[in-house]
């Protein structure tokens, strides 16, 4: 766990370097993905202790401080996804991650990472090593995402993404208006 979270904590540092060195580490330590992040790797390692009597405690002490944190980060990250080391989340909430991913994930802001729902669901994706997905994100279902893939801003995935590929919004479709119905005329109330 240790190993996995200085990893982590590497990529934020690096972060918080770039706007002066000057209480880069605390700002790292502080910043709400890391947050996040670290609360993952705990409730990770909770799974690992056995016997079950002994593991009570420390699962019990993840869940009192699990349901806080996603209320006031915004970022919910299930415990049973594994998740390589260098996890980064870059911005504040709407962040849910429910997948198995390599190193060096990089997610933005209002990402998506998970079943399609519906009662339909056959799994979750699967990403691999150093993947950037953009602000809005949604990866939605049992697809593959390869290495080094970008995946950009409100992108809507719900097929296999190869290595190296840049994957990049939906077509705008447009359709015309039906014009036998008069205008909505917010004034007239």
């Amino acid at each position: 766990m240790f190993e996995t979270l200085r990893e982590d904590f590497k990529r934020y540092h690096h972060v918080a370097k770039q706007s002066g060195p000057r209480f880069a580490g605390l700002r790292a330590a502080l910043a709400y993905g890391f947050l996040a992040v670290a609360l993952y790797r705990y409730g990770r390692w909770t799974r690992t202790i056995s016997p079950w009597l002994l593991s009570l405690p420390f699962k019990v002490l993840y869940l009192l401080l699990k349901v806080p944190l996603e209320l006031t980060l915004g970022i919910d990250i299930s415990s049973n996804c594994a998740i390589g080391p260098g996890l980064y989340i870059g911005h504040f909430g709407g962040v849910f991650v429910h997948c198995d991913a390599g190193r060096n994930l990089s997610l933005g802001q209002d990402v998506t990472l998970g079943y399609k729902g519906a009662g339909r669901s056959t799994g979750w994706p699967s990403v691999g090593n150093d993947v950037y997905l953009g602000t809005g994100a949604k990866i939605i279902g049992k697809v593959v995402i390869g290495d080094g893939a970008i995946v950009g801003a409100n992108t809507v995935v719900t097929k296999d993404v190869p290595a190296y590929t840049r994957v990049v919004g939906a077509a705008v479709r447009m359709t015309p208006l039906d014009r036998s119905e008069p205008p909505v005329n917010s004034g007239d109330a």
